[in-house]
């Protein structure tokens, strides 16, 4: 069971715990990455705006607009991009 020192008590205690049992402090892991909703990443941006290109495309085409068509490609590249962004 491999120790830590609590930073609120300097305790030794498990490093498996979420709060120190002496003072109650929340123990902070500086090894994990935070995790991030896929929209604040530019990857999500990007997909959601070749979703909003490629739904565009679609809607024009159906109701007849010349420019339907010429959105379709455009919004299938920034979609695709989006996708595959890290």
């Amino acid at each position: 069971m491999p120790n830590t020192t609590c930073p609120g008590c300097a305790a030794q205690i498990s490093d498996e715990v979420a709060a120190c049992p002496h003072c109650g402090g929340p123990l902070t892991a500086s090894h994990s990455r935070p995790t991030q909703a896929p929209i604040q990443r530019t990857g999500g941006k990007v997909l959601a705006i070749g979703t909003v290109l490629l739904a565009s495309a679609v809607i024009a085409t159906v109701i007849g607009a010349w420019w339907g068509p010429a959105l379709l490609f455009p919004g299938a590249a920034v979609f695709i991009l989006g996708k595959f962004w890290s």
